[in-house]
């Protein structure tokens, strides 16, 4: 078990070979670097920050796919009856062209969201679900660990990547602890970007929910906050249709028309319904995932909530539940026959 910080720079260390390319980093003292964007916001507010996971981005790729078939399926058979005459079997195509694109959607909103990393400025911690598992940290006192390294193969040459990393333990269980990436994909991440992650997050637990490019407070939402929030808000979505404004680009530049400019345009139509069915699904999952934090969270999240953190309610809680799971057995113990 990683007990802290200290014990994840020394592992880190022995894996990369040096601390040249690793640093310590405290929420209570700035590095000396520059905020920088994640990119992975969520929302921002005067409350609470949250950063997407790798398991949010990847939701919706089902339902997409199925937006895919199942919609071109509709328009063949749309196509059918224009152009000809519709039979039995073209019924049943259409049947399941619509359970093509049902079945996945129904099947991915019925799934448990997922839920983000949440940085609360009322309570100063931090909160992570794992697999349905608490998992939190005080920012009182709070370290990160920062590091690159590079991976070398016959394809690419050497990739420099880089992870920004915490602690947090186990509500209910403190002697879990677990390490959680707060920088997202690792590949072409870099120590400036690291840190500036690392900065920005520690500007809005310490200074305030806004604060300008060098980190200094301010009253309102700056354009500094506005432009990241901005470009952390495109989706897969907004990205397929950013390529059909390639091609009238270059059509009023008057140089001809590049063929990758072509691909993109066709490809923002061909791949349309994947990138529709990605955006509706991780849409519905993030409105749903505030519902499904347990009610120690739900509550901290809340403006007018409690201020308590969970280490100070935490021995309080598990007892209070370990009681009323007693009593339980207790009446189950009464009521089965002997």
């Amino acid at each position: 078990m990683i007990e802290n910080a200290k014990k994840l720079l020394d592992m880190v260390m022995k894996k990369i070979g040096g601390d040249d390319n690793a640093l310590l980093l405290n929420g209570d003292s700035s590095s000396g670097f520059l905020p920088s964007h994640p990119g992975l916001i969520e929302s921002q507010n005067n409350v609470c920050l949250t950063l997407r996971t790798a398991s949010s981005e990847a939701k919706g790729t089902l339902t997409g796919f199925g937006f895919l078939i199942g919609g071109y399926g509709i328009i063949l058979f749309l196509f059918i009856g224009f152009f000809g005459e519709i039979l039995s079997g073209d019924w049943w195509f259409l049947f399941i062209s619509l359970l093509t694109i049902a079945v996945p959607m129904a099947w991915e909103t019925s799934r448990p969201p997922s839920l983000p990393i949440v940085f609360n400025r009322r309570t100063q911690e931090v909160y992570y679900d794992m697999q349905g598992d608490l998992y939190y940290a005080t920012w009182d006192g709070i370290e990160a660990v920062a590091y690159e390294y590079s991976i070398v193969n016959q394809y690419s040459g050497s990739i420099v990547h880089g992870n920004l990393e915490i602690i947090l333990r186990k509500f209910g269980a403190p002697d879990n602890r677990i390490v959680l990436n707060l920088s997202g994909i690792p590949a072409g991440k870099r120590m400036r970007t690291l840190v500036g992650i690392w900065e920005y997050l520690r500007c809005f637990m310490t200074i305030g929910p806004w604060f300008d490019e060098n980190g200094r407070r301010t009253e309102n939402r700056n354009s500094f906050i506005e432009k990241g929030l901005a470009s952390s808000a495109v989706s897969s979505l907004d990205q397929l249709l950013e390529g059909r404004k390639l091609l009238s680009k270059e059509r009023q530049e008057g140089k001809g028309i590049s063929g990758t400019a072509i691909i993109y345009w066709f490809g923002s139509y061909l791949f349309f319904p994947v990138a529709f069915g990605e955006f509706c699904i991780q849409k519905i999952d993030r409105t749903r995932s505030l519902k499904h934090w347990p009610d120690v969270v739900q509550e901290r999240l809340d403006p007018n909530g409690p201020t308590s953190r969970l280490i100070d309610i935490e021995e309080d809680y598990m007892a209070q539940k370990q009681k009323e799971l007693d009593e339980l057995h207790e009446r189950m113990r009464k009521t089965l026959p002997r």
